[in-house]
Order: structure tokens, then sequence, then C-alpha cells
């Protein structure tokens, strides 16, 4: 944890650190009051398709929050330890459990050894940034050397919504 900043300008005090950690922290609370980053609420896909405002079709878990992966040059950044710090939550399930899938979702697994969900080999995080469902305050922030972004949904069947939607599931994640 980085020690407090305190800056006195004009009269006033700011104190950068201590603000950001509340800020995680009341992130944090809020998704373990939501049961957030566990996935699957009884009945539920773990993984679903819906809708940003602004994004587009996007990847989101059973309670509708946007999912996101850390990349760079279209390749997976770990995002372990300090990373975990910028308010990304991984997206687990039960152990010894499988993810499921809902309509037009493909190429979802687990990290190997973990518990955390994949889709077609990139780990799924949720924000703490995201209070609310079918919200993507996330996207474009960098850490551990990455962007997060959230996977792309393309039309899977002629590119008319009729056809159906699908993730990227034929052969990468795309951004």
């Amino acid at each position: 944890m980085r020690p407090v900043s305190v800056v006195r300008t004009s009269g006033r005090t700011l104190v950068r650190s201590a603000r950001l950690g509340a800020f995680v922290c009341a992130g944090v609370l809020a998704f373990g009051l939501l049961g957030m980053p566990t996935a699957s609420a009884a009945g539920k896909p773990t993984v679903s398709l819906g809708t940003v405002k602004g994004v587009g079709p996007v990847l989101v878990n059973s309670k509708n929050h946007t999912l996101y992966t850390l990349v760079n040059n279209h390749q997976n950044v770990a995002c372990t330890g300090p990373c975990l710090d910028a308010g990304f939550v991984p997206l687990t399930i039960a152990a010894g459990s499988k993810p499921t899938a809902g309509k037009g979702v493909k190429g979802l697994g687990v990290m190997t050894g973990s518990n955390q969900v994949t889709e077609n080999g990139f780990p799924l995080f949720l924000f703490t940034g995201d209070t609310k469902a079918h919200v993507a305050n996330g996207v474009g922030m960098t850490s551990s050397g990455g962007t997060w972004h959230v996977p792309a949904v393309t039309a899977s069947s002629g590119g008319t919504k009729k056809g159906g939607n699908g993730n990227a599931g034929t052969g990468g994640v795309s951004f």
C-alpha cells in the first residue's frame, strides 16, 4: 500500500491515497453486499449477453454487471496483487463447478488451478466502480501494463440481430 500523500494548496489539505483507498474499499464492500464476485445466482448463467449504452453488446455476469479483461497488444495481462487494488475483482465460481453460458455465449472455462472464469482463455473481472447493471465505467483504465476492455460481442449469422449474437467465441476475444 502506498503511503498517504498530503498536499497543501491554498489552505486545503488533500489526502489522495486515503480517498482512493476509501473508494476501493467502498467498491469492494458494495460487491460484497451485492454478492458480486461469485457468479451464478440460482438458475442463471454465469455469463450472458447484455448491452451497455454507448458501448453496445457486452458480456455480463448473472446480475447483468459488465465483465472486463486486461490486455496489452491483444495478449492477456495477469492481474494480481497491486493490480487488484485498482478495483477489479475476478469473476469466480464455486470450486469444482463449471461456468454456464447464456444464449449466444461461447468459450467459457476456468483458469488452470483456479475458480476464475475465462472467456476464450482471457480471465474475466468485474469493476467495483460499476455500481449498477449495464454500465462500463472501467473501460480504458490501465494497470499492470495493460488496458481494461470489455470483450466485443459480434453478430454471428449474417450480421443481423435476428441471426443471434455471439461473443468472439471462434478464435479469441476481440477489442
